[in-house]
């Protein structure tokens, strides 16, 4: 007998399908994270030669540190995240700790991402009058194109099922919120918005539906991050090729 069929076609629990959707989701955030220290590592090798910019690298080391730790405590938890759950339990009781680990790595992806597209750009041209490291403007889309979508993503894998926590609640999804309502008087198309942060979510009716919606996710995700790593090769080739091979 299937967890669904002895649970009910409306219960939301977790199941064998929903463990291994969840496991791949969690994959799909490893290589996200890498994908940025990889990256961020070529930067941090051509930063050696900019005296000016000293502070700025030891920064971005910083950061690379912060990101491999959460991708080695991703690692442990696709490996323990279902100790303490089994199949059967509800599936808030899986997802939760893992929108958690979510939550505080693309909140400190959320501020590396302004210091690397912004504030650091404007350092390397004001500093040093070269624009041979900074980012084009393809690439810093791509970069916050790829995060919303993480970011959704993570806000619906609670919300689809409604769970209720504050230690899941991403800042910038708050803020996009906060300030929807504060326009909303104002807007003429109520209900509608580009904004995907305020878009709304639906809840799932069961188990099937999650697992199915979830492996959809993590395709888009995983095409999404297909894209932001090929921008994030092109960016390392333009450094090496206008900065990495002067003498």
């Amino acid at each position: 007998m299937s967890v669904e069929s002895e649970y009910g076609a409306d219960e939301l629990v977790i199941t064998d399908d929903i463990q291994f959707a969840l496991e791949s989701i969690l994959d799909t955030f490893s290589q996200y994270l890498s994908s940025h220290i990889h990256v961020l590592n070529k930067f941090i090798s051509h930063l050696r030669r900019v005296g000016a910019l000293k502070y700025e690298r030891t920064n971005l080391i910083k950061f690379v540190k912060k990101l491999r730790y959460f991708n080695d405590s991703l690692q442990i938890s696709k490996d323990t995240i279902f100790q303490d759950t089994h199949v059967g339990d509800h599936l808030e009781s899986g997802v939760v700790p893992i929108a958690s680990d979510f939550v505080k790595i693309l909140e400190v992806i959320d501020l590396l991402k302004f210091i690397f597209t912004n504030s650091l750009q404007k350092e390397i041209i004001s500093k040093t009058l070269n624009f041979d490291l900074t980012i084009n403007e393809d690439c810093i889309q791509t970069i916050e194109d790829t995060f919303k979508i993480f970011v959704k993503y993570t806000q619906w894998m609670l919300e689809s099922i409604d769970a209720q926590t504050n230690l899941t609640r991403l800042e910038v999804v708050s803020s996009a919120l906060k300030f929807a309502a504060e326009d909303q008087e104002d807007d003429d198309n109520e209900g509608e918005t580009d904004n995907i942060f305020v878009q709304e979510i639906i809840q799932v009716q069961d188990s099937l539906e999650y697992c199915a919606l979830t492996t959809d996710w993590d395709n888009l995700l995983r095409a999404r991050l297909n894209d932001l790593e090929i921008q994030f090769e092109a960016t390392a080739a333009n450094w090496q090729d206008k900065f990495g091979k002067k003498k």
